[in-house]
Parts: structure tokens; C-alpha cells; sequence
């Protein structure tokens, strides 16, 4: 009955050391979410401007921002996902839209993979897709320049022609409890632009001296770095999100079992009063028979 109850002594000891660590991580990816998500923000609201003026300058040059009959044969996709697990869905989510993409993509088109995170590169190779970066840096520690550094790779792919459709496969941050995993193409489609009915859409957002042909390249790259910056940003909050739902589980999980645990050894320490106090009264019945 005594070892019964130090087991018992011991778990709810680990349970409430577990719980703790798992309380501190759960409060350490909620403390950074809304950094993150600012950063976000801002982000957007630069490629966004950038945006403005390259639909702009585009629309001088005669470019179309939606390539309707544009010919998808040389496709590069960036996949985000995480290095390690802990974090719910978040890295399956992007794995069921690397199979919707693959499944929609021409089947004679030449499909390469630029991974950020283990788990992305792990499913990758199960599937047998070409991989031909796999970026060896933590995605909490990607910040504006190692993003100049990657954007300015995609752009000599494409100059090069080695590139003319580009997707990014990412995790987007949308509040404390939700974010959802998405496909998106980033080159050559342009998103649309919703404009206030106040502001004319005719005007220039940036002004420059350069001449149109030059400056058009060089908005190109600043978009697409403004945008895969927020693509990283809202990835890594994403990330923190799940993982704090996933904690948040399991100390919930953690808290049933210290419940029941607790209850267990009040039942045993019960049990052993019991069987304590009826061994001194079966004693005294006894003495008081002798006598």
C-alpha cells in the first residue's frame, strides 16, 4: 500500500514539474505573437505600396499584371515549414497544399522545391520532388536582410529564364487562435488592388527619377521581398500559434491526470488510515479477549 502511495507521490511530483514547463513555453509563444504579427503588418503595408506604383509603371510599360496565357513550365515553389514538432497541424496543413498544388500544376511542367524547415524537406523526398535549396537557417531567425538575400535569388532565376511562375506555400497568421495554410502564386500574377473610392488610382504612390523600364525590375524585387518577408513573419507567428494550442492541450491534458492522480493517492492514503485504524481496533478486540 506504501509503495502504492510513494508512485503516486512521485507522478504528481512530475506532473506539476511538467505542467509548469509546458505553462512557461504556452506564456513565452503567446508574449511573442503580437510582436510578430506587427512586424507582419508593416511589412504588408510596404509591399503593398511598392505594389501600387509596379501595377503603375507596368501599366505605362504595357505589361500585364495577369498573365492570363502565361505558360507554366518552369515552376519554383517555396515551401514553410517548421524545423521541429510540437505544433499541431501547422506543418500537415502545408503538406495537404503541397499535394493540392502539385495536383493542379501542368503534369509536364518542371516543378522545383526551395524548402525553409526539416519537416518540409522530409515530406518533399517521401514524395520524390526535386529539391533544390534547402535553406539551413531557423525561420525565427530570418529577418530583412537574409529575405533580400533569398528574393535576390529568385530574381536572378528569373532574368535568367530558369524561372517563370513562382509559389509560395506558407501558414497565414490570422488571430491568437486561427491561422490557415495556402498556396499563393507570387510571380508573374500580380494581386489585385482594392482601392479607396477616394483615392485616384492613376496616381503614383513613389515618386523616382529613373525611367520606367529601368525602375520596373528594381519594384519587382522590392515587392517580392516586402512580400515573402511577410510570408515569414506571418509563418513564424503561425507557428507560435499552434505550438500554443498544442501546449495549452496538452497542460490541459496534464491537469486531468494530475486531477486523477491526486484523487488516487487521497483514495490509497484513505485506504491505508482504514486499514491502520481497523488492525488497532482488531488488536484491542483481541487483548480484550485474553483478558
Amino acid at each position: 500500500m506504501s509503495s502504492g502511495s510513494d508512485a503516486l507521490s512521485k507522478k504528481i511530483k512530475a506532473l506539476n514539474s511538467t505542467r509548469k514547463i509546458v505553462h512557461v513555453t504556452e506564456l513565452s509563444t503567446l508574449g511573442k505573437l503580437s510582436a510578430l504579427r506587427t512586424r507582419a503588418e508593416n511589412a504588408v503595408a510596404y509591399y503593398e505600396t511598392i505594389l501600387k506604383s509596379l501595377r503603375q509603371v507596368r501599366e505605362t510599360l504595357g505589361i500585364a499584371a495577369s498573365m492570363t496565357n502565361h505558360k507554366e513550365k518552369k515552376i519554383r515553389v517555396l515551401v514553410i515549414t517548421s524545423d521541429r514538432g510540437l505544433c499541431g497541424a501547422y506543418n500537415t496543413d502545408v503538406f495537404m497544399q503541397i499535394d493540392a498544388l502539385l495536383a493542379e500544376l501542368p503534369k509536364d511542367a518542371e516543378i522545383e522545391f526551395v524548402v525553409i524547415g526539416k519537416q518540409g524537406k522530409n515530406y518533399l523526398e517521401k514524395l520524390g520532388q526535386k529539391i533544390t535549396t534547402q535553406l539551413n537557417v531557423s525561420l525565427e531567425s530570418i529577418d530583412l536582410e537574409r529575405t533580400t538575400e533569398i528574393t535576390s535569388a529568385f530574381i536572378k532565376e528569373i532574368e535568367t529564364q530558369n524561372v517563370d511562375s513562382l509559389y509560395v506555400i506558407f501558414t497565414k497568421y490570422l488571430n491568437a487562435v486561427q491561422s490557415v495554410a495556402m498556396a499563393q502564386q507570387i510571380y508573374p500574377e500580380l494581386p489585385d488592388l482594392a482601392y479607396d473610392e477616394h483615392e485616384a488610382a492613376t496616381d503614383y504612390v513613389l515618386d523616382y527619377d529613373e525611367p520606367d523600364e529601368e525602375i520596373e525590375p528594381l519594384l519587382l524585387e522590392n515587392y517580392l521581398c516586402g512580400l515573402l518577408y511577410s510570408m515569414f513573419l506571418y509563418s513564424v507567428a503561425s507557428e507560435y500559434c499552434m505550438r500554443r494550442i498544442a501546449m495549452k492541450e496538452a497542460k490541459d491534458n496534464i491537469q486531468d491526470q494530475l486531477e486523477e492522480a491526486i484523487w488516487n493517492k487521497k483514495k490509497v492514503d484513505l485506504q491505508k488510515q482504514t486499514s491502520e485504524l481497523l488492525d488497532i481496533i482488531s488488536g484491542a478486540l483481541t487483548i480484550r479477549k485474553e483478558e
